[in-house]
């Protein structure tokens, strides 16, 4: 899932600050059952791979 600079930071600032850590290009939101990391692409846009990771975790 990709999102613009704008959606991510929309998103962002429903959650709690304690839970977002950041560093270059990365964002991590530390969730209740596991971490999403947010990536800055080439493109401009911040992809995470968190969907995917849940959905093969819950058919394990």
């Amino acid at each position: 899932m990709c999102l613009t600079a704008e959606a991510l930071a929309l998103f962002l600032n429903l959650l709690n600050p304690e839970m977002i850590s950041s560093e270059a290009g990365r964002i991590t939101v530390h969730a209740t059952e596991a971490d999403a990391v947010w990536v800055l692409t080439a493109e401009d846009e911040w992809c995470t791979m968190a969907p995917q990771i849940d959905r093969m975790a819950r058919f394990d």
